[in-house]
């Protein structure tokens, strides 16, 4: 595989790393909302299970548009969609409204999932595809595991609402980064 062949999977991945990290958002900064807004056990997991459900959503009935419009926009789309749907929740006024957008954030990020997917598999040769495809899945994991580090600190020092605005400005970074080089 060539350089550019590489970058695409790479970016991939990338993306991959903030669908991980803006999934367990809210479970990151689960404790931190309850207290604050009092919620009971089901209305917690009502929030919990939102951006999920939503994000299973994204993944059958948005995606398959990327075969129409293209992967590219697709991805540009979702991801613009995720990334003000995480900095809007950073500005919450109730469980409600946190609530809507994490319907939305999940609806973006259910389809940037089934659209990297493709892009890595696509890119990639025939020899080193399952590879690719690996590395690409990789970066869910990573995105989460590193989020939770984040997470803890900027909650610490800043509150849960941060958590949210530094998921948000990620994602529109990314953004940026496939506009530029996918």
């Amino acid at each position: 595989m060539n350089a550019f062949q590489w970058q695409a999977v790479l970016i991939c991945m990338v993306i991959n790393m903030i669908d991980g990290f803006d999934v367990l958002v809210t479970a990151f900064t689960a404790a931190a909302i309850s207290a604050e807004w009092q919620l009971t056990g089901s209305q917690l997991g009502m929030l919990l299970s939102a951006g999920l459900l939503c994000m299973a959503g994204g993944s059958l009935f948005i995606a398959p548009w990327a075969d129409k419009v293209g992967r590219r926009p697709m991805i540009l789309a979702c991801l613009a969609v995720a990334g003000v749907g995480m900095v809007l929740s950073s500005l919450a006024e109730s469980v409600t409204q946190l609530g809507g957008l994490r319907v939305l954030t999940g609806l973006g990020v259910g389809g940037i999932l089934a659209c990297s997917n493709v892009i890595a598999s696509e890119y990639a040769s025939k020899r080193w595809r399952g590879l690719a495809v690996s590395l690409q899945s990789t970066g869910y994991a990573l995105g989460a595991a590193l989020g939770g580090t984040f997470a803890v600190w900027l909650m610490a020092s800043h509150g849960w609402r941060s958590v949210f605005l530094f998921g948000g400005c990620a994602t529109l970074a990314v953004m940026l980064l496939v506009l530029a080089r996918l």
